[in-house]
């Protein structure tokens, strides 16, 4: 018999962020935005600015003048306040038409599906839920003597 080998690893860190408020948290960023309104609840002492394009992005007052001309959102306004500054857009490869034999314009017009009538033709049990007792017990006697009508009962 072979042996597996399973190896068993801790979390990676790689993945989490560090909570700006204390170094100690270890964040995952889907649960980033809402771990800093619980967090500066308990660091209210600490004044944090929030970053103009990113929400979560916190520093204190003094580095915020820095990271707001380093943030790596600060692109996404640019784009939208600035569009002539960018570059061209490259045109778009020309979509292909396939040709087909199939032409649904020219065929004859059909009636919609109605759940209901299909139902009241075809032999379906159905079941009357929502109405009062003496309802459903007229309901499933006409139900009978359409499925004996149709000799399938």
């Amino acid at each position: 018999m072979s042996k597996k080998e399973y190896s068993v690893s801790g979390p990676n860190f790689e993945e989490y962020i560090v909570c700006p408020y204390d170094s100690v948290h270890r964040i995952i960023p889907v649960r980033l935005s809402y771990h800093l309104t619980r967090c500066a609840k308990n660091f209210s002492s600490n004044k944090m600015v929030r970053c103009p394009f990113n929400s979560s992005h916190l520093h204190s007052v003094s580095d915020m003048q820095k990271h707001v001309i380093e943030c790596p959102n600060r692109s996404s306004l640019e784009r939208y306040k600035l569009p002539d500054m960018l570059p061209p857009v490259e045109p778009r490869p020309r979509d292909f038409i396939i040709e087909t034999i199939e032409d649904w314009d020219a065929e004859p017009p059909a009636p919609t599906y109605n759940p209901r009538r299909y139902c009241e033709e075809e032999l379906i049990i159905r079941n009357p839920q929502g109405n009062p007792p003496a309802a459903r017990r007229e309901f499933r006697e006409r139900e009978r003597r359409r499925f004996i009508e149709k000799n399938q009962l």
